[in-house]
Order: C-alpha cells, then sequence, then structure tokens
C-alpha cells in the first residue's frame, strides 16, 4: 500500500473531469440497467454464487485482473475479527478486481456487498426480484441495499477505462458477501491482501460523505424462574417478572452511555441516541396457567467507532450481573447472556484526513455544492476495512437510506447518477490521472 502522506500530484485537469463527468451522465441508461440485472439474482445468504459470476465477468470487461474465492472459515477463525452463523462459504463467493495503476499515485478500494436481505412475508406492489423502473426509480430488493451503489462505482471505473485515461494509482473493486452477517467476506478479502490508501463503500447513506459507522453486538439473556400451577403462583418464581429490572437497566444503561459518549465522535451528536442499546424481543412462558419458568430477552448494543466489542460486552455484563444480585432469586439463579455469531465492526476516519478531503472537493466539483458530513447508525463493510484492514473507508451512496431491508425497496436514479459522478471525480483527484495529453481530451 503506497504511503498517503509520500504521495503528491496534482487534481485533475478541469477539462478532463468536465468530459468524464459528461461521460457519466450519458451512461444513465446503462447504469440502470446494470442495476436491474444484479437486481434479478436474488442474493440471500448462500446464493450469491451466480450472481458473482455475472459480476466477475463485468470486471474483467475493464481489461482488470479478477479473481473469485469462497471464504475459507477454517482459515480465519483465528482472525480476532472473524465472526459468523455460517457452516461454509459454499456459494458465496467473493469477486475482487484489481486495474493496475501506472505507479506514483495512491490506491483506491470500491467497495460493496451483493448480499441482500430476505424479501419478507409482505406482500410487495412488484416481485422484490422483477425490477421495475417507475417515477425516477428503481424498485426491486438490493436496489438501495446495494446493488445500486454497485452498478454506480461500476459505471464510474467504466467510463475512466473507456475513455483511455490511465490511473497513476491502483484501483480495486471489491464485491463482498456476507455484510448482512457480519463482514466475513470483506474480511477474507484483507486476508487475501486487499488494502489500499483509501476505500468508498457505495452504500445507501443518501449522497452523505458518512465518515464513521457503528458497529454493533447482538445479545440473548436468559433470565431463569421456576415453573408452577397460575392458581398457586406464589409457589413459583415467575421470570417475566424477573425480567423486568433487567430490561430497566438496559433502558438506563443506553442513557448513561449517551451521555458518556456525546461529543466523542462529532458527526453523530445530532442524534437523539447516537449508539442504541436495547431489548428487541421478548419471548417467555408456555401457557396461560402456568408461572414461566424462562424468559429470553435478545437485542442489541450500537458501538460507538472509538468502542472496542469486549469493552462494550463487558458493560453489558456488569449491568447484568449487578441488577441481578440486588435480587434474592436472581443472586442464585444468574441470568446467562449469549452473543449471536453475527457481530458489525465500527470505525471512522478523521474529517481532516486526506481522503476525506479529496472526497469532499470531488463532490463540490460534480454537484456545484457542499457535501454533508454525517455518521452512520447502521453497519458497514467500512468498519472492517477500517479497523482490520488499515484502510481509510468512507461510506457515500445513493438513497432513500431509510428504504433498506422494507418491502417495495428502491433507489433514486438521480442519486445513482450523483453517485457515479462523485466517485468517478474522485478516483480521478485521489489516483491521479495522466496528462490530459495522453487521453486525447
Amino acid at each position: 500500500m503506497e504511503g498517503v502522506g509520500r504521495v503528491k500530484h496534482e487534481e485533475c485537469r478541469p477539462q478532463v473531469l468536465d468530459s468524464v463527468l459528461k461521460a457519466v451522465d450519458a451512461r444513465r441508461d446503462e447504469m440502470v440497467e446494470l442495476a436491474r440485472e444484479l437486481i434479478r439474482f436474488p442474493t440471500t445468504k448462500g446464493n450469491e454464487a451466480e450472481a458473482q459470476a455475472f459480476y466477475a465477468e463485468k470486471l474483467k470487461e475493464l481489461g482488470a485482473e479478477v479473481e473469485s474465492f469462497e471464504p475459507d472459515i477454517e482459515h480465519l477463525t483465528h482472525d480476532p475479527a472473524f465472526v459468523t452463523d455460517r457452516k461454509s462459504f459454499e456459494g458465496s463467493p467473493v469477486v475482487a478486481a484489481t486495474l493496475k495503476g501506472s505507479g506514483g499515485g495512491r490506491s483506491l478500494i470500491l467497495c460493496g456487498h451483493m448480499d441482500v436481505v430476505d424479501p419478507g412475508a409482505a406482500a410487495w406492489t412488484h416481485s422484490p426480484w422483477d425490477p421495475v423502473v417507475k417515477d425516477g426509480r428503481v424498485y426491486g430488493r438490493g436496489s438501495v441495499d446495494m446493488k445500486g451503489g454497485v452498478a454506480a462505482h461500476y459505471i464510474a471505473a467504466k467510463v475512466i477505462r473507456d475513455m483511455g485515461i490511465e490511473l497513476r494509482g491502483d484501483l480495486k473493486i471489491l464485491s463482498t458477501v456476507d455484510e448482512e452477517c457480519g463482514s466475513c467476506g470483506v474480511l477474507a478479502l484483507i486476508d487475501r491482501g486487499y488494502r489500499a490508501d483509501a476505500a468508498i463503500c457505495t452504500e445507501p447513506v443518501g449522497l452523505k460523505i458518512t465518515i464513521a459507522t457503528t458497529g454493533s453486538v447482538w445479545f440473548k439473556i436468559s433470565v431463569p424462574g421456576k415453573a408452577a400451577h397460575g392458581g398457586i403462583a406464589y409457589s413459583g418464581v415467575n421470570s417475566i417478572y424477573k425480567s423486568i429490572p433487567i430490561i430497566e437497566r438496559i433502558r438506563a444503561l443506553e442513557e448513561e452511555r449517551r451521555l458518556r459518549l456525546f461529543g466523542s465522535v462529532p458527526v453523530y451528536d445530532g442524534a437523539p441516541i447516537a449508539f442504541c442499546a436495547g431489548v428487541n424481543k421478548i419471548e417467555g412462558g408456555v401457557w396461560p396457567a402456568i408461572v414461566p419458568a424462562l424468559t429470553t430477552l435478545e437485542g442489541r448494543v450500537g458501538l460507538s467507532p472509538l468502542e472496542k466489542v469486549e469493552d462494550v460486552k463487558r458493560e453489558l455484563e456488569d449491568a447484568v450481573s449487578a441488577t441481578a444480585k440486588a435480587d434474592p432469586w436472581l443472586s442464585l439463579h444468574a441470568p446467562e447472556i449469549e452473543y449471536y455469531k453475527s457481530r458489525w465492526n465500527s470505525g471512522c476516519v478523521e474529517e481532516a484526513h486526506p481522503f476525506v478531503e479529496a472526497l469532499r472537493r470531488s463532490f463540490a466539483q460534480s454537484e456545484g455544492r457542499d457535501g454533508v458530513m454525517a455518521g452512520m447508525f447502521a453497519c458497514s463493510d467500512s468498519g472492517t476495512l477500517i479497523t482490520f484492514g488499515g484502510t481509510p473507508a468512507v461510506d457515500f451512496g445513493p438513497g432513500p437510506q431509510d428504504m433498506a431491508h422494507k418491502t417495495d425497496e428502491y433507489v433514486d436514479i438521480d442519486d445513482l447518477v450523483a453517485t457515479s459522478r462523485v466517485v468517478a471525480a474522485t478516483i480521478l483527484n485521489w489516483c491521479g490521472a495522466a496528462d490530459a495529453g495522453q487521453t486525447g481530451l
């Protein structure tokens, strides 16, 4: 990986940039059609292979060096970032392409994930796998999260290649899997050596320059009780009732964390609660006339980019333990805490980082206005790239963000084009372009 501080070059010439932006605008229909082609593949967990093979062929059209492989779980288990509930990645390959630069520039990763969440049981207006273009939007599962973003950054790279512009720095394009379950796919690519001086994940953040992403830990707390007939409930111990103080303690923990973490990552300070913690699922009891002997509480704790997973787990465990010790029953029958085999890593990049400055400048050049700085409240492969890949990563992509994972999911086509324009400008400004005279522009 080339050192950011050692590489310095002039910003892309205005006439070159202007020609590239016009060329991106002219590829609007091609961009929409690529997004639709990707959406047609039902890439739920374990079903990504066909789409990844299709996309690998598209990357080869760029003249890139392309490799595809299924992550090796046994090999990755040594990595501190590894976590997955999968038994294997059969049928779920990752894809990586490298466009070698001529030298003297900075390297850049364009990252997107091919996996999508299940469409769910609710009825869709149109089939989630039969994308429809209507009212300036592309509808379908994965349209905004995040096959639209993948199509946008692919077209940005394709325009630059088709125009014969030679980049100085390497451009790497990654298509991951498992992002929706813990980012094991991008971890496998990092392990294979895919790192760079910077990265853009074209996640659905509504064209905001998102320099921080939260992480999360999912937990399950088993609260014991003692079964008894409902007519003599006093002879048992109601595990649902015993759960109430624990729920309240977790609510209080969220507020404690809000106060303590406020100001630590300023792009989150405008949110009522930046790093939510809560119980979101309760299950207890087997019959209305039986005192429940077990209640389970399931939920998540959001991680600040400055926190370690182990520290947040310890904080939750200490809160539950202290609550249990204050109860005569639970002090002798301690609740048990388990963690899901899913976890998302947080991360952030300093606002003054050279890549953030380059992206902001590229946004202004492309869109004629200043970009909005933000923090991401969902999770992204960017957190793993930052924390475990040593690659400063920013999320920037189309919207609307709140349509991710929803029924009748869609992406705004204008946002797709804007994403592609800004990414193209960033590639030129960051990686460095050959002299305009060499491109024929």
